[in-house]
């Protein structure tokens, strides 16, 4: 697939064409502890992928919270925009001068606390 990294939107965005079946294959409920869970989004972008978990793409009612993409086929298939709900899970470099996006997975508060226990080195973006 491909991806638009979008920072004005707060959604993932899809394409018209492919949502009726993205909206069909995400059925995310609450866990006994009151969590949101459902499937995992992956984003092969070849070469490396992304991953979004239910709680990243679903309201706090657990629904599922994406915006269609009007963009015409076949100049753009298999496209989605990553707005902030793909931001809250990745740290994004942007390299102008190469042209080049880079991302890795964000640190949750969690993690940092036991790598920090651990004597390991930490940085939280």
């Amino acid at each position: 697939c491909h991806g638009i990294v979008d920072t004005g939107v707060s959604h993932l965005g899809v394409q018209k064409s492919n949502m009726a079946a993205l909206m069909a294959a995400l059925k995310p409920s609450r866990s006994e502890s009151g969590a949101c869970q459902g499937p995992e989004l992956n984003f092969d972008l070849g070469g490396f992928a992304l991953t979004l978990p239910a709680e990243a793409y679903a309201d706090d009612e657990c629904n599922v919270q994406v915006g269609s993409l009007d963009l015409e086929e076949p100049e753009f298939t298999g496209v989605f925009a990553f707005g902030a709900s793909m931001l809250r899970h990745y740290y994004a470099a942007f390299d102008w001068e190469s042209r080049r996006l880079a991302f890795a997975p964000m640190l949750s508060a969690e993690k940092a606390k036991s790598s920090a226990a651990a004597g390991e080195s930490v940085v939280v973006v």
